[in-house]
């Protein structure tokens, strides 16, 4: 049997909090004990208040803080200091030392919370108790919660889906047991006769949470108090992490919400595939064998329409003393392609390529030759075009390139051109 006596209240002079009694408690009467200024997770300095009692639970243990108001002021953060006390991160001024204060939890978020950290709990039992896989962390997120698993690390099994859906599968019929979950606090002699899943990780008076039947742990945050609050349990991701895996979920309203939004993606998906969700996957696997058709079809159609560009060029220019020297500029054309272009140039014999393309107000030149056309150089001849230009660049005695500022397509032609004639 688990002992049955209250949780006691934090140490004689902080806060004392009452969430530790009541995690439902969403109203409550409170005195301020001190003030101060303190920054907040948004970088901004805000000011702050320290009561006698709270329902405000602080950032801790992976569980986000509580927001609400005291006095109508919105509470925008809790925080735990070092010393154990509760400070209060609020909007505006406007509370006094000595003052008595109305605070009003934002119930929402707390709920939220609740259900997700309870189904923490319980997935994390789960887990140990199918594959032998330990929690070594947990985070509570504003869309989705994760826990860390010491599975699927070197050493140890992958965490497959079928296994996740196993212990999902198991975990949702706990919860609809509608099992009651216990809270409470005991000293140091009575924790070691408390089955808890992992040793606490605090000296001294330990909270427990219970689920009847099934789980203990050591744990300072808000919980529900049954398993059927907890709704739903839904993992929603599985992925390698330092050495174990990370895995996704959400409980509760959060599971809904994903469910809702799964659903309509996958209505949205059929209905922009004209077929039924059954069919959505032979659908995508068809699309797909027909886009890398298309894509081998255009990559033929690109390389036969480059071969004749350059047929094109090569038959423009004259031959002066066995070189032709082809100019050539062209206004929003893919880089990549003009250096293709000048690739199968530079293959002949005989060929010095002088090109640029204008994007976007900007020039990229590029300079090429054939292998036996020894006496040009295409850096030395880049750089000239540069230099009158304002451009930087460099490259090899067969190919360079380098890029200008703005200038019009006349003006880059004529570089281009006077280059060539030097």
């Amino acid at each position: 049997m688990m002992p049955s006596n209250p949780p006691k209240t934090g140490p004689s002079g902080r806060t004392v909090r009452l969430y530790y009694t009541d995690a439902t408690l969403r109203e409550f009467r409170a005195t301020v004990r001190d003030m101060r200024a303190l920054s907040g997770e948004d970088g901004a300095e805000h000011p702050a208040v320290c009561l006698d009692r709270t329902a405000f639970y602080p950032t801790s243990g992976g569980q986000p803080y509580d927001t609400g108001t005291l006095e109508g002021i919105p509470v925008v953060e809790v925080l735990e200091d070092t010393t154990g006390e509760v400070w209060h991160l609020l909007e505006t001024p406007g509370l006094a030392v000595g003052q008595t204060v109305c605070g009003l939890i934002d119930w929402q978020r707390r709920f939220d919370h609740m259900q997700q950290h309870t189904g923490q709990h319980l997935l994390s039992a789960a887990f140990e108790d199918a594959y032998a896989a330990h929690t070594i962390g947990f985070h509570l997120g504003v869309a989705a919660s994760t826990i860390d698993l010491d599975i699927g690390g070197v050493g140890s099994p992958e965490l497959s889906w079928d296994m996740a859906f196993a212990v999902e599968a198991a975990v949702n019929a706990l919860v609809w047991q509608n099992r009651p979950i216990n809270v409470m606090a005991v000293d140091e002699e009575e924790v070691s006769a408390i089955p808890l899943r992992k040793p606490p990780a605090v000296e001294g008076e330990v909270r427990v949470i219970w689920v009847e039947g099934y789980d203990a742990s050591a744990c300072g945050g808000t919980h529900v108090g049954a398993t059927g609050e907890v709704g739903l349990i839904k993992i929603t991701s599985l992925e390698r992490y330092k050495g174990g895996t990370r895995v996704g979920f959400v409980c509760g309203g959060r599971a809904l919400r994903h469910y809702q939004t799964s659903l309509h993606t996958l209505q949205s998906a059929s209905l922009a595939l004209s077929v039924g969700p059954d069919d959505l996957v032979p659908a995508i696997t068809r699309l797909e064998d027909e886009a890398k058709a298309l894509r081998r079809d255009v990559r033929r159609l690109r390389e036969t329409a480059l071969d004749d560009e350059a047929e094109k060029l090569w038959n423009s220019a004259l031959a002066v003393d066995g070189v032709r020297t082809i100019v050539a500029h062209w206004v929003d054309r893919d880089f990549a392609e003009v250096r293709a272009l000048a690739g199968r140039l530079r293959d002949r014999s005989g060929a010095l390529l002088l090109f640029a393309v204008t994007e976007a107000g900007a020039g990229r030149l590029l300079v090429a030759r054939s292998d036996d056309l020894g006496k040009f150089h295409a850096g030395a001849i880049l750089r000239s075009a540069l230099d009158e230009l304002g451009g930087r660049g460099g490259g090899s005695a067969t190919l360079a390139q380098g890029g200008t500022s703005s200038h019009s397509p006349d003006t880059l032609r004529a570089a281009l051109q006077r280059a060539a004639q030097v």
